[in-house]
């Protein structure tokens, strides 16, 4: 894989497009994970039953929801983050809700031997190591899947999903299958702004345009309903962009002359010292600038988590598209962020985010121009790991990427109000 190489796509695709499970007796663990000097909330940190397979993620609010099973409550539940100490309870302490709060683990030079490796060495003898390091036979996992679309800061879209995923070992040719378990859209949300009357006018053309063909209309009543019913992939899309699968270019020894490398600083995450290897693009690499760091254990060569910011550059063939409807686009930027948590002395996906955002503008010919800001999120988190039912997903009952999640199940109403899980704030059920 080629870093951002979908996401182009997707954001591309977008900007045309808006032109039966259970445990039993439940614990359901509510908190929220905060610094504890500043008291600013922590997203993605990881939420997880120690040498277990459950675990969870924070939202973007530092919240986070996770449902075990009543007899795991005397076991200890462990919250990492990268840079601060690795929290941990016994689950019962956590089972009314609580706030916690991580203390910065303070990092000194003289606590380690830093090897004189270039920062490039760092990456290379990381990506050497994955055979060692990460899964080496097929396993599957049961995973939250959420992705919504904002238009200044208010919810055009939101759809989630409770999927079940094959995964073949790392370094095989083979493909991540995905079952889609549980599904639905949530309603009622905000409409679309940007360029409405226009947007409104070019649809129902098209819908007349294709009703005089003697065509059927394949489309929506109207351009909300078009927006709420679009996907964006799907966790599919998650799960085939994971940097160690599908080789990031920034990680791959034949683009390395593209990027600039460097030891960005030294950090701790689940009690191990990592280096932080900070790298950026020597220019526009694929339509794209990026910017981003790789968080590496010093003791086994492990990748525990990649950040890394993109800025978009509108390929040359699109903009007289866009100029011609009077569309401008302002500061198109990707935002990706993969963290890996130890299972069983191996590291494993737990969660995966992409949130793109861009403002569109529409110029005036006379007067002032009108903005808006539109984001867009995709993310996975993998609430439970399973080695020992491993079953390869069969074609026939494979998610597909080109329709909406939730038409893919029978609608189930009853699981989704008994469903726990921490929603950005905005989104009411």
């Amino acid at each position: 894989m080629r870093a951002g190489k979908g996401y182009v796509f997707l954001l591309t695709a977008l900007l045309f497009s808006i032109g039966g499970y259970g445990y039993g007796q439940q614990i359901t663990l509510k908190g929220i994970v905060l610094d504890s000097i500043t008291k600013q909330p922590l997203p993605y940190a990881t939420v997880a039953v120690k040498d277990n397979l459950l675990g969870t993620a924070t939202n973007s609010d530092g919240q986070f929801i996770l449902e075990l099973p009543k007899t795991f409550s005397d076991s200890i539940l462990l919250c990492s983050y990268m840079g601060y100490k690795t929290y941990s309870t016994k689950v019962s302490a956590l089972e009314a809700g609580d706030t916690i709060l991580l203390v910065k683990e303070p990092f000194s030079l003289g606590e380690v031997t830093v090897t004189p490796d270039s920062p490039w060495d760092y990456v290379r003898k990381a990506m050497m190591s994955i055979p060692k390091n990460y899964a080496e036979k097929p396993y599957m996992s049961r995973g939250y899947y959420s992705e919504y679309l904002s238009e200044n800061e208010v919810y055009l879209k939101y759809s989630e999903a409770i999927v079940e995923s094959w995964y073949p070992p790392y370094g095989k040719n083979d493909t991540i299958r995905a079952k889609v378990l549980k599904a639905r859209r949530i309603d009622g949300l905000g409409h679309i702004k940007f360029k409405r009357k226009m947007i409104e006018k070019n649809y129902a053309k098209e819908k007349k345009r294709t009703e005089r063909k003697g065509e059927e209309w394949e489309g929506k009543d109207n351009i909300d309903e078009e927006i709420i019913s679009s996907t964006f992939g799907g966790p599919e899309l998650i799960l085939e962009e994971d940097p160690l699968r599908d080789t990031a270019s920034f990680l791959n020894m034949k683009n390395r002359k593209y990027f600039i490398y460097e030891i960005a600083g030294y950090t701790w995450r689940y009690e191990q010292q990592v280096i932080i290897i900070g790298f950026k693009s020597k220019k526009i690499y694929e339509h794209q600038r990026m910017t981003g760091k790789v968080y590496i254990s010093l003791a086994s060569n492990a990748i525990l988590a990649i950040d890394y910011n993109s800025e978009v550059k509108i390929p040359v063939l699109i903009k007289p598209v866009l100029f011609l409807f009077g569309i401008g686009i302002k500061n198109p930027q990707i935002h990706v962020y993969a963290q890996y948590r130890p299972v069983r002395g191996k590291w494993y996906l737990n969660d995966y985010t992409i949130n793109a955002v861009f403002l569109l503008i529409d110029k005036k010919m006379f007067g002032k121009n009108e903005e808006s800001g539109f984001k867009l999120h995709i993310s996975l988190v993998n609430e439970k790991f399973d080695f020992d039912n491993v079953k390869k997903i069969p074609d026939n009952e494979r998610m597909k990427i080109d329709k909406p999640l939730y038409e893919q199940v029978e609608p189930d109403p009853d699981f989704w109000e008994n469903y726990k899980v921490a929603r950005p704030a905005g989104i009411n059920e």
